[in-house]
């Protein structure tokens, strides 16, 4: 399973506990899923259900909310991933009108009332249930992105304030004929989880978000260190070679004591640090005394070189 889906399916174990946040679930589900139809003279309300768990989500809401029966509502199997519940009793579907304040807009689809979302916490259970039937969360262990997708500007409109409520922020753009709010950055993300309820989902984030931190610094760290590594070997390649040409141009006789033993020990012991190197005089030179000979030798190499051209 996709992450997306594991957090839908923790989300869809939890049942609000009160009526009206009830209400605000379902009406939720509704703005994303529901809308109306005419067949043969009938008005019936249709509900879109991607799974069988969002539609034994559904069934449990409205059973418990509208003591619905099992042939109040209808199953229909479309196609693959198109799963549809149908109810058609006039009186059931004035009640799901009356009580979740939903209407219909021009293309029958269903406009909840921002009544439903007035207390604290029915606007978790109607951002909840917009998740369950039209969000996205992708995989944090390749990029932050949640999506949740409307079906008109004044439904992602309703949703952005909700959002903005909790002290989140959200984007909003128009996605051929949808509404689509994304969050692409992850502490909005984990902030989203939390108060939707997916407390496991949330931790379970987090963790990831720390393993990818702890790898981005050590990739860093380590590609700091190599590049360290390369600087360094090519400036003792260099300084090799140039020690070559003071010998080959001039003869290192050409050098003070000094500068002719730092050259002789940097010709035989090429892979010794400069403390190491300097370990090997007597008395024993340190770093800074023996980074100056050694500037000082690349420095007559390049008056050689320039003489030579000359």
């Amino acid at each position: 399973m996709s992450f997306s889906s594991d957090v839908k399916k923790e989300l869809c174990q939890i049942i609000p506990k009160a009526i009206h946040c009830k209400y605000a679930e379902l009406a939720g589900i509704l703005s994303v899923n529901g809308r109306t139809e005419d067949i043969d003279g009938k008005k019936v309300l249709i509900i879109r259900a991607e799974n069988e768990m969002l539609e034994e989500l559904i069934k449990k809401l409205l059973s418990i909310v509208f003591k619905t029966e099992a042939d109040d509502i209808v199953l229909v199997n479309e196609k693959m991933h198109h799963r549809k519940l149908v109810i058609s009793r006039d009186e059931l579907i004035n009640d799901i009108y009356k009580r979740l304040k939903v209407s219909d807009d021009l293309s029958n689809r269903l406009l909840v009332d921002s009544f439903v979302t007035e207390r604290s916490c029915c606007k978790k259970s109607y951002l909840r249930g917009v998740f369950i039937a039209g969000g996205y969360l992708g995989s944090p262990e390749k990029n932050y992105q949640m999506e949740l997708s409307l079906v008109s500007k004044n439904e992602a409109d309703k949703l952005s304030s909700i959002i903005r409520s909790e002290h989140l922020s959200c984007r909003t753009s128009k996605r051929r004929d949808r509404y689509i709010i994304y969050i692409k950055d992850g502490d909005t993300i984990s902030g989203l989880l939390s108060v939707m309820g997916a407390a496991n989902s949330m931790m379970e984030f987090e963790n990831i978000r720390i393993y990818k931190d702890l790898r981005n610094v050590v990739n860093r760290e380590v590609n700091c260190d190599t590049a360290n590594l390369a600087k360094t070997a090519s400036a003792a390649a260099k300084l090799i070679d140039d020690i070559k040409y003071i010998r080959d141009n001039g003869g290192l006789d050409m050098l003070s004591d000094s500068l002719k033993e730092t050259a002789i020990y940097r010709l035989e012991y090429p892979t010794l640090s400069i403390k190491e190197l300097g370990e090997l005089f007597t008395p024993v030179v340190g770093k800074s005394g023996m980074n100056h000979r050694l500037r000082k030798l690349s420095q007559i190499a390049e008056e050689l070189r320039n003489n030579q051209k000359d």
